[in-house]
């Protein structure tokens, strides 16, 4: 009966029927993408994605120190002067750093702040300040121009870059602790060469400008104009500085620093440097400042071994040419740099994962004066339990005799925990 009725109705309506078909065909074919004239069938035109313009991030800090007090030292009696602080004092600071970068076509930006709230036995403070600000214009693939404030790392050496003349100074067992940049106007070029010994070289032109309560201020008189140079080249396999640094205050300053593998699992490193006419200030008992300027060499040779156990072994050689080996290291000064002594050992060992812990590393670190034989040790650790969540924790533990450098610290020892989120 079905079939009498349907062939009935195409019969009746073949017509009909057939602009049925042909209008369900046509608007199957209008809802099909359309194939480009010699396609294959398997050919999938697929946009790329274009990147996102802007990306925001940054990372909260809290730290925690405790300073075990030692009243009969140096260093207790010049810190804590006129005040009792008890035998134990407590440091608290909360930092949070912001960042934001753009990047259109061969531009790029990116803006770095920090902000953080430190407690201490002495006074409280809050700090507002731009890390980095900066333009960047690639306008070929190995020329970049930059303008702002940007972070310079210059050398290779892990606890000091006596070549590193523009550098700020830097913690070695908090490696990713963000410094602040200088502010500057350059232009970096690379090019890489396909034969011979010579595999890449690069030049990086730096101008510095001194503006007062601005920026630059350490590097001379307001109005100043610095100039920087460093020469890049890959020769044998070894990473190879020359550098240059000078203004109308500052002294004359010439670098070198290089690094190599020597093996799949050593490598070593090593900076010199050489200041003309640096200036000098001293004290004297009575606590008159004297000026006076002479020519510092100084210099770094260290290396770096990793086993199979994964345990990483970094040592450090450092002659400081503007240091004191004797009486003198412990007289105050507003420009003494972090150690003022003329010789010094650096040495770390860590060790990844130990007793199959994820994500954990142990350290043990320790700087040592080679003339007085006092030293600083540092037990350490490293945690990432979750992504982007990182603990850490060191003692640091002075030890030396009287009238050495680390003998005369205000702590017996300063244990210090902070904790850092990424996001």
């Amino acid at each position: 009966m079905t079939q009498d009725l349907s062939g009935g109705f195409s019969n009746l309506c073949p017509k009909l029927s057939r602009r049925v078909s042909v209008l369900i065909i046509c608007l199957m074919l209008w809802g099909l993408p359309p194939f480009p004239a010699g396609a294959s069938e398997y050919d999938f035109a697929i946009p790329e994605a274009e990147p996102a313009a802007w990306s925001f991030g940054g990372r909260i800090t809290a730290r925690y120190t405790w300073h075990r007090l030692d009243d009969q030292t140096t260093g207790y009696g010049r810190l804590y002067a006129g005040t009792d602080p008890g035998a134990n004092t407590h440091d608290g600071q909360a930092a949070a750093e912001l960042s934001a970068a753009w990047r259109r076509s061969s531009f790029q930006a990116r803006v770095l702040t920090r902000h953080a709230y430190t407690r201490t036995f002495e006074q409280d403070t809050w700090d507002n300040d731009i890390y980095e600000a900066y333009l960047s214009w690639s306008p070929a693939p190995n020329i970049t121009l930059d303008a702002g404030k940007k972070p310079v790392l210059w050398g290779t050496g892990y606890a000091w870059n006596p070549a590193g003349f523009l550098n700020r100074p830097k913690d070695p067992d908090d490696p990713s602790l963000n410094l602040e940049g200088r502010t500057l106007a350059g232009i970096d070029f690379i090019k890489s060469v396909t034969h011979g010994a010579l595999n890449n070289f690069g030049i990086t032109a730096l101008v510095l400008p001194v503006a007062d309560d601005w920026f630059n201020t350490d590097f001379g008189q307001h109005g100043d104009v610095n100039t920087a140079l460093k020469l890049y080249l890959l020769w044998h396999d070894t990473d190879i500085d020359f550098i240059f640094f000078n203004g109308p205050d500052h002294p004359l300053s010439l670098g070198l620093d290089f690094a190599k593998n020597l093996a799949e699992n050593l490598a070593v490193h090593g900076e010199l440097a050489f200041q003309k006419d640096a200036p000098t200030t001293d004290y004297t008992a009575d606590s008159t400042v004297s000026q006076t300027t002479e020519n510092q060499v100084s210099g770094l040779l260290g290396l770096r071994y990793l086993n199979a156990h994964d345990t990483t072994f970094i040592a450090e050689y450092y002659h400081n040419g503007a240091g004191y080996d004797d009486s003198r290291i412990f007289l105050p000064s507003p420009d003494r740099q972090r150690n003022p002594g003329k010789d010094y050992l650096y040495a770390k060992i860590s060790q990844k994962e130990p007793l199959e812990i994820l994500y954990l590393t142990t350290w043990v670190s320790a700087v040592v004066n080679l003339h007085d034989h006092s030293l600083n040790l540092q037990p350490g650790l490293t945690w990432t339990p979750v992504t982007n969540l990182e603990i850490n924790g060191r003692i640091g533990v002075p030890i030396g005799d009287a009238q050495t450098e680390f003998g005369e610290k205000p702590d017996r020892f300063r244990p210090e925990i902070w904790v850092r989120y990424y996001f």
